[in-house]
């Protein structure tokens, strides 16, 4: 018989424990248990700009939450990904995933909570997906426009060909003329 071939997972990859608490990409692990009662409405602003509602139960921890943008997003490789709010003295703070939203959230009306990458591999080769390469890159595109990454003239002109690179593609001199302008 064949033997049942094991996958790396994130985690190992990146030289952790194996069990270094709840991660989004082990297969097999239960979720915790979602309570119920009344629901509550939390607004996740994406890397994109955009702005998505989420209703979770109001005595869920933080991870349901977590794993509902995960789960819109198809995102596999939430380890790397986080959710960053203000608290109450305008402190940005991540969002605890083992703790109830409500006690870390005091207005989720009034709170936009971001998706962010909460860190990234020391080697870019250790990400499988696609779709978290493109959250980082625009991770990196909100930095640089935000002031938040600084780098020297060369590196900010290589970053910013990359991004037009890949927003209008391969360059045609005939027809990009008026963009690059």
């Amino acid at each position: 018989m064949g033997e049942i071939e094991q996958k790396p997972t994130p985690a190992s990859r990146l030289g952790a424990p194996e069990n270094s608490g709840i991660s989004t990409l082990e297969r097999g692990q239960k979720p915790p248990p979602t309570p119920s009662g009344k629901l509550m409405t939390v607004k996740i602003q994406m890397l994109d700009d955009t702005q998505e509602a989420f209703e979770v139960p109001q005595r869920a921890p933080g991870k349901v939450l977590f794993d509902a943008v995960c789960n819109h997003l198809n995102l596999v490789e939430g380890d790397y990904f986080g959710l960053e709010f203000p608290d109450h003295r305008k402190i940005v703070v991540w969002l605890d995933l083992l703790k109830p939203i409500v006690k870390q959230i005091r207005r989720p009306k009034h709170v936009v909570v971001k998706f962010v990458v909460k860190f990234f591999p020391p080697d870019h080769t250790q990400l499988q997906e696609e779709l978290t390469r493109y959250l980082f890159a625009l991770q990196v595109k909100q930095d640089l426009a935000q002031g938040r990454l600084t780098c020297n003239d060369t590196s900010a002109a290589l970053l910013i060909s990359h991004i037009v690179k890949s927003e209008i593609g391969d360059f045609d001199e005939a027809l990009d003329r008026e963009h690059l302008a």
